[in-house]
C-alpha cells in the first residue's frame, strides 16, 4: 500500500509547490520583478566588470563603473528619445489632416464607395424615422408631449496644487522607485556573485555537483540567449534608422532603438515596431511611396533576420521549442505584466534547466525543453504501431542521413524489434506486432533499395566482392524474427556476403526436412525472444543430422538478463555460436566464410581442338578491324533490347584475352578497356563447347560462383551463343549479361542464334570483298590489332550489388541449329 501512495503523494506535493510558488511569483512581482530585471541585466554587465577585474581594478570600483556607465547610456538614450517624442508631438495636428485627407481619398477610390455612403444616409434617415415615430406613440391624450428631463451634469471640484503634485509625483516615483531597486540589486548581485551562488547551493539542496551543473547551463544559456538577441535586434534595429532615414520617416533614430528594443519580446515585439514607423509614413507623405517604401524596407529586413540571421546565430541557444516561447510569454505577462512579456524567454530558460536537473520538476523540462522526449527507436515504434508508415520511413531516412545504414539497423532498427516483442508483457495483440514487423520490413526493404541504387553516394567504404549465396537467415518464431533476419541479411550484403532470408514456417515441423541447403556454409536463427534456449536447442536437434559442415549461428538479440553468456548459450543448444548484435554476427560470419573459402581461382576451360586454326579465323574474319566497332556496338544493343537484358556483348576469345568489340550497358571501367583476361570468361567455355550456354544464377554454379572478375563486379546472370565462321570455328560469342538471377526463353536463345549467324554471315561477306582469307592470314600474319595485344588488366570496381532469391545451378543448353 505504501508503495503504491508514494508516487500519488510525491505528485500532490509538487503540484503544491508548484501552485504556491506562482502564488508566490504573482503576490509578490513588487519584489521579484525588480530582482528579475537586476539579475537579467547582471548576465549583461558581469562581462565588463570581469574584464576590469583583470586589470587589478577592485571589484567595488569596476562594478561601480559599470553601473554608472550603463546608467548614462540609458539616460542619454532617455533623453534622445524624449526629444524626439517631442518633435513628434507638435506636428501631429499636420499629420492628422494628411491622415483624413488621405483616408477621404481611399474611401472615395474603393470600388462601391459611392453605395457605403449612401446606404450609410439610409440607415441614418430610417433612425431618424423611427424616432419621430417612437415620438409621436408617447403623446399624453391631451395632445402634449411629456415634459424631457433637464440633463444633470456634476463637474469636479476645482483640484489643489497640492493633489496635483501629488499625482505627478505618484506617476513619476513608481518607475523611478523600481529602477532604483534594480540598480541596488545589480549592485549586490555583481559585487557578491560568489557568496550569492552558494546561497542557492545551499537552499537547493545537498547535491553541489548538480546543483552546479545547473547553475552553469543555465548561466551560459541565458547569456549566450542575450548576447545573441542583441546582435540579431540590433542588426535589424541599425538598418532599419538608416532606412527610415533615408525615405525621410521623422523620427528614424527612435523607431530604431524602439525596434531593437521590442525586439526581446518574442514575436509581439517585431509586430509592435513595425506599427509605429508604417503609421507615421502613411501619416506624413500626401502620397503613397514613403509608405511603400517603409513598408518594403520592413519585410526585408524581417525576412533576413529570420531566415538568416536568427538560425545562423541562436542555433539551439535556449533550448525551448517555438509554442514554449509562446507559451511562457503568456503566462510571465498574466503574472507580471509587460515586464513580464520581456522576461519571459530568461525565465522560462531557467526554469527548463531546473527541470533537467531536479526530478521533481522534470515535467517542465519535457513540456518546455526542445531536445526530443523520445528515443529515435520509441518514436519508431509508436509510428509503426501506429500505421503510420511514412512518417516512421521520414524518421529512419533521417537517422540514417546523421549516422549510417548498419548504425541504423544495429542501435535503432533492432531496439524497436526489442521494443515490440517485450510489449508482448504489456498486453500487445499479435496483430499488433505484426503490423509493426510488416512496416518494419518496409521500411527496411525501402532503405535498401534507396542505398543500393546510389551506392557512391551512400556507402561510406568501397562493398567488397559477394562469396555467393552461403548464409542461410531464418526466422526464429514470428514476425519480428523475421525482420530481425532481414537486418541480419542486408548486413551481411554490405560485408559482401549473398545471403537468403527464410520466414519461420521454413523450420516447421512439416517443412524442415524440405529446407534447401545447396550452396550453403552457414545458417543464421534469429530470436528476440528473451528466453531462446528451448527453441533454438530443438530446431539444432533437428537440422543437425541433415547441414553436414554448415555451422548454425544464433542471432539472440533480446536476451534476457540471467540467461547465461552467449557462448554457454551456443553449447548448451548445439550451435556453432551466438551473438548479441548485429556486428558480432557478422564477425562470427566473416570467420566462418575464411576457415571454408577456397582459393579464388579460375579453372580455365579446355582448349578447343584446332586452336591455331581458330585464331587463324578470327584474323580472316576482319572483325577486329577498328571501323567494325559501331557496327558491333550496334549488335551488341539489338541483342540485349531483344530479350530485354541490360548488357550486351559481342565477345571474341583471342589467345589470351577476351575482346569486346560490340558493348552495351558496361559500366564506364570496362567500356574504356573493352577487355579481360581469357581465364576469367564465360565466353572461353562457348568456344570450347561449341555451343549455347545459359547460366542463370553465377553465384551458385560451381564453375564461376568463386571467379573474381565475376565477383568483382556483381555478375549473376549469363547467355551466349557461338559466332561460327564458314569454316565451323568458334571465334567468340555473342552474349547478354545482368546483375541478378534471371531465365531466358527457349525462343529467346533462338532468336540470338539468328543474330549471331546473320552477324557472322555479313562478316564474311565483307571479308571476302576485301581479300582476307585464311589462306592469306597465313601467309602474310596476323592482321594488326592493336586492342587486341593489349594487356592491361582492368581494376575491379567496388559496386554494390543486391542478392536475392535463391538461384539454379545451370548447364549448357543444348545446340541449336539456325533457322
Amino acid at each position: 500500500m505504501s508503495e503504491t501512495s508514494a508516487p500519488s503523494s510525491s505528485g500532490i506535493n509538487t503540484a503544491a509547490t508548484v501552485v504556491l510558488t506562482i502564488v508566490a511569483l504573482y503576490f509578490g512581482r513588487e519584489i521579484f520583478v525588480p530582482f528579475a530585471l537586476a539579475v537579467l541585466l547582471s548576465f549583461m554587465l558581469a562581462p565588463p566588470v570581469n574584464w576590469l577585474r583583470r586589470t587589478h581594478l577592485p571589484r567595488s570600483a569596476a562594478v561601480l563603473l559599470v553601473v554608472s556607465s550603463a546608467v548614462a547610456v540609458i539616460t542619454g538614450l532617455s533623453f534622445l528619445v524624449g526629444t524626439q517624442v517631442v518633435g513628434l508631438a507638435n506636428n501631429l495636428p499636420t499629420y492628422q489632416k494628411t491622415m483624413q485627407d488621405k483616408i477621404r481619398s481611399i474611401r472615395a477610390a474603393a470600388p462601391g464607395g459611392g453605395a457605403i455612403d449612401r446606404s450609410t444616409a439610409v440607415i441614418q434617415a430610417l433612425g431618424r424615422e423611427l424616432s419621430e415615430a417612437t415620438g409621436t406613440d408617447s403623446k399624453n391624450t391631451d395632445g402634449k408631449r411629456d415634459k424631457e428631463p433637464l440633463p444633470v451634469r456634476i463637474e469636479p471640484a476645482e483640484r489643489q496644487p497640492l493633489d496635483v503634485i501629488k499625482s505627478v509625483l505618484g506617476s513619476v516615483l513608481g518607475p523611478v522607485g523600481t529602477a532604483g531597486l534594480v540598480i541596488v540589486f545589480i549592485f549586490f548581485v555583481l559585487l557578491a556573485p560568489s557568496d550569492l551562488r552558494d546561497r542557492f547551493i545551499r537552499l537547493a539542496g545537498s547535491d553541489l555537483h548538480r546543483t552546479t551543473e545547473a547553475l552553469n547551463e543555465a548561466a551560459s544559456r541565458v547569456s549566450r540567449y542575450l548576447l545573441m538577441q542583441l546582435v540579431v535586434n540590433a542588426s535589424y534595429g541599425v538598418p532599419l534608422g538608416f532606412g527610415l532615414y533615408l525615405i525621410g520617416v521623422p523620427g528614424a533614430f527612435l523607431w530604431a532603438l524602439l525596434a531593437t528594443m521590442l525586439r526581446f519580446i518574442p514575436y509581439l515585439g517585431p509586430v509592435i515596431a513595425a506599427i509605429f514607423p508604417l503609421t507615421l509614413a502613411f501619416a506624413v507623405d500626401p502620397g503613397w511611396s514613403m509608405l511603400l517604401w517603409t513598408a518594403a524596407l520592413v519585410v526585408i529586413l524581417e525576412l533576413i533576420s529570420n531566415n538568416l540571421i536568427e538560425p545562423w546565430l541562436y542555433g539551439s541557444s535556449t533550448g525551448m521549442t517555438p509554442m514554449a516561447v509562446i507559451l511562457s510569454a503568456i503566462f510571465w505577462t498574466l503574472l507580471w505584466g509587460p515586464v513580464g512579456l520581456f522576461l519571459a524567454t530568461p525565465l522560462t530558460v531557467c526554469m527548463v534547466v531546473m527541470g533537467r536537473y531536479v526530478p521533481q520538476l522534470a515535467f517542465i523540462d519535457v513540456l518546455l525543453g526542445s531536445d526530443p522526449v523520445l528515443s529515435p527507436e520509441e518514436r519508431l515504434y509508436q509510428r509503426l504501431l501506429a500505421g503510420n508508415v511514412e512518417e516512421a520511413v521520414e524518421i529512419a531516412e533521417t537517422e540514417v542521413a546523421e549516422h549510417s545504414l548498419l548504425e541504423f539497423y544495429d542501435q535503432v532498427g533492432m531496439e524497436t524489434l526489442r521494443l515490440a516483442e517485450n510489449s508482448r508483457e504489456r498486453g500487445a495483440s499479435k496483430e499488433d506486432r505484426r503490423n509493426v514487423a510488416d512496416g518494419f520490413r518496409a521500411i527496411v526493404e525501402d532503405l535498401h533499395d534507396m542505398l543500393t541504387a546510389k551506392p557512391e553516394e551512400t556507402s561510406e567504404e568501397p562493398t567488397r566482392p559477394w562469396l555467393g549465396t552461403p548464409v542461410l537467415c531464418i526466422a526464429g518464431r514470428g514476425e519480428l524474427d523475421a525482420a530481425a533476419a532481414l537486418l541480419l541479411a542486408h548486413t551481411l550484403e554490405s560485408r559482401g556476403i549473398g545471403t537468403r532470408v527464410l520466414p519461420a514456417s521454413a523450420i516447421a515441423l512439416d517443412a524442415i526436412n524440405n529446407l534447401d541447403l545447396a550452396g550453403v556454409d552457414v545458417i543464421c536463427l534469429s530470436y528476440l525472444n528473451p528466453m531462446p534456449k528451448a527453441y533454438a536447442r530443438f530446431i539444432c536437434r533437428r537440422l543437425k543430422p541433415r547441414i553436414g559442415h554448415i555451422k548454425i549461428v544464433l542471432g539472440l538479440w533480446n536476451l534476457a538478463n540471467g540467461s547465461g553468456t552467449p557462448e554457454k548459450l551456443a553449447a548448451d543448444t548445439g550451435a556453432h555460436a551466438a551473438a548479441t548484435n548485429l556486428d558480432m554476427a557478422a564477425h562470427i560470419v566473416e570467420d566462418i566464410m575464411q576457415q571454408t573459402a577456397v582459393p579464388l581461382v579460375a579453372v580455365p576451360p579446355p582448349l578447343p581442338a584446332e586452336e591455331m586454326e581458330r585464331l587463324q579465323a578470327l584474323q580472316a574474319s576482319g572483325v577486329l578491324a577498328a571501323d567494325k566497332t559501331p557496327l558491333l556496338d550496334r549488335i551488341a544493343r539489338s541483342v540485349a533490347e531483344a530479350v530485354d537484358m541490360p548488357i550486351g556483348l559481342v565477345s571474341l576469345i583471342d589467345d589470351s584475352l577476351q575482346l569486346w568489340k560490340g558493348a552495351f550497358g558496361l559500366s564506364e571501367e570496362l567500356l574504356k578497356s573493352r577487355q579481360a583476361s581469357r581465364d576469367s570468361s564465360i565466353c572461353t567455355h562457348v568456344v570450347a563447347s561449341n555451343a549455347p550456354l545459359v547460366v542463370e544464377d553465377i553465384a551458385r554454379d560451381p564453375r564461376f560462383a568463386r571467379n573474381e572478375f565475376l565477383r568483382g563486379h556483381g555478375f549473376r546472370f549469363y547467355a551466349g551463343v557461338p559466332l561460327r565462321t564458314e569454316s565451323s570455328h568458334v571465334i567468340g560469342s555473342l552474349c547478354v549479361m545482368d546483375k541478378k538471377p534471371r531465365t531466358l526463353s527457349p525462343r529467346e536463345l533462338k532468336l540470338m542464334l539468328v543474330i549471331a549467324d546473320e552477324l557472322m554471315i555479313d562478316l564474311a561477306r565483307e571479308a571476302e570483298l576485301e581479300g582476307v582469307t585464311p589462306e592469306a592470314v597465313q601467309a602474310n600474319g596476323p592482321l594488326d590489332s592493336t586492342e587486341s595485344t593489349e594487356t592491361t588488366e582492368p581494376a575491379e570496381t567496388a559496386e554494390a550489388v543486391e542478392i536475392t532469391g535463391t538461384g539454379t545451378q545451370s548447364v549448357p543448353a543444348s545446340p541449336v541449329k539456325p533457322a
